[in-house]
């Protein structure tokens, strides 16, 4: 694994026993998708998208694609090059992008925002096409609460991971995130509590109601 920040965070405890349940269930239904969302920029949806993904692909050698679904602000290909590449990071263009990157058995997909509703059906069904191709697909949707057009890349039963960021992510902005998935039939599966302690994860459990 190449040493990124996210290929340090894909060696990490949590990060391994998550993409470890995940697994079964590329076998078992021959194909997996987890979608992570923010609160807020800046949470580590990004970081925990593709260490996720690096983790599946190298460690358990699932066939995987990574997703940007964040159509606000997407950097995810800024993930995926080594260092010292020819190519300083990949050359985003088109509705929808898909490219191979420096890891094995990992993909990379990018959406570009369109400009009307029948080009982002369009482009959401080519992503339906593309998901099922793979073993495991992990989705960065960025921040729904801000910007949900890409929510439909989540079916009714596909888990969402939500990241808070301790001392950083407001409780509101929780709060909507939370109420707006459950409003639109995607509730949170899981919390990633980037930089937290153990004493602040059952007042958060309560908000959640889990």
């Amino acid at each position: 694994i190449l040493d990124t920040a996210p290929g340090r965070v894909a060696r990490s405890k949590a990060i391994r026993r998550l993409a470890e349940q995940l697994a079964p269930l590329a076998v078992i239904d021959h194909s997996v998708r987890l979608l992570i969302s923010g609160c807020r920029p800046g949470d580590g949806a990004t970081t925990v998208t593709s260490a996720l993904a690096i983790d599946l692909s190298q460690r358990l050698g699932l066939r995987t694609i990574c997703v940007d679904a964040h159509l606000r602000h997407p950097n995810l290909h800024r993930t995926f090059v080594a260092p010292g590449s020819a190519n300083p990071e990949l050359v985003l263009d088109g509705s929808l992008q898909i490219r191979a990157t420096e890891w094995p058995r990992l993909d990379f997909a990018t959406c570009c925002p369109v400009s009307s509703d029948d080009e982002r059906m369009q482009q959401l069904a080519d992503f339906e096409g593309l998901l099922n191709r793979y073993q495991a697909a992990v989705i960065d949707l960025g921040v729904p609460r801000l910007d949900a057009r890409m929510l439909p890349l989540a079916r009714p039963n596909d888990p969402i991971l939500l990241v808070v960021r301790h001392g950083y992510t407001e409780r509101s902005e929780l709060a909507t995130t939370v109420a707006g998935l459950r409003a639109a039939n995607r509730p949170v599966a899981g919390v990633v509590l980037n930089g937290a302690t153990r004493s602040v994860a059952k007042p958060l459990r309560r908000l959640l109601g889990s």
